[in-house]
């Protein structure tokens, strides 16, 4: 039976920082167990290839033990993640992480209902999404109703055409406090009419 230490993360060297390299294999040398061999993926940048995981599931056994600070730093998603624990319980290899033994078949189960979870909370998200761009659509066809159905002209607007027809439009800007293209839209409203 070997015992293989596994880590993947970035190249950061901040003890603090769990997605570290340095942080993992810290934890794993706290645990004081001799490793027959460190396996380590190093993510740079956008990539998150995990070729020594790779290796290491090549030379693993049926009862070896591969150890690991968080399980979920073995692949990039919870799908992945449940099928290498569906591999790693056929070949009936197990995991430890965060000084405990896992059981591969429990820990599947566990990943199977998060996967649910997850699906499910993605379900809610486009549920909440799908009533937001509703309401969105809802406000504006109302705008689109209301621009059709134009507001009434007052006698206020009667008044402002009455002297916009009398003067030119900046003594009227200043007289009302409007810009020169709401009174010209007044304008060419009344006169629609």
């Amino acid at each position: 039976m070997s015992i293989y230490a596994y880590v993947a993360g970035t190249t950061n060297d901040d003890i603090k920082d769990k997605g570290s390299i340095a942080c993992q294999i810290d934890f794993l040398k706290q645990t004081n167990v001799d490793y027959d061999a460190y396996y380590v993926d190093t993510f740079t940048g956008v990539s998150r290839a995990r070729f020594q995981l790779q290796k290491l599931l090549m030379i693993v056994k049926p009862g070896d033990m591969i150890d690991v600070m968080d399980v979920s730093n073995m692949t990039s998603n919870v799908r992945e993640l449940s099928s290498l624990l569906y591999y790693l319980d056929d070949l009936q290899i197990t995991i430890y992480s965060d000084n405990v033994e896992l059981d591969v078949y429990s820990i599947r189960d566990q990943f199977t209902i998060a996967m649910m979870c997850r699906a499910e909370k993605l379900t809610m998200m486009q549920q909440e999404f799908n009533h937001k761009k509703m309401c969105h659509l809802k406000h504006q066809l109302a705008l689109i109703q209301n621009k059709n159905s134009k507001r009434e002209i007052t006698q206020q607007d009667y008044q402002i055409y009455k002297m916009l027809m009398k003067n030119d439009y900046r003594t009227v800007q200043k007289a009302t406090g409007l810009s020169r293209s709401t009174l010209y839209r007044l304008k060419k409203r009344i006169q629609q009419q």
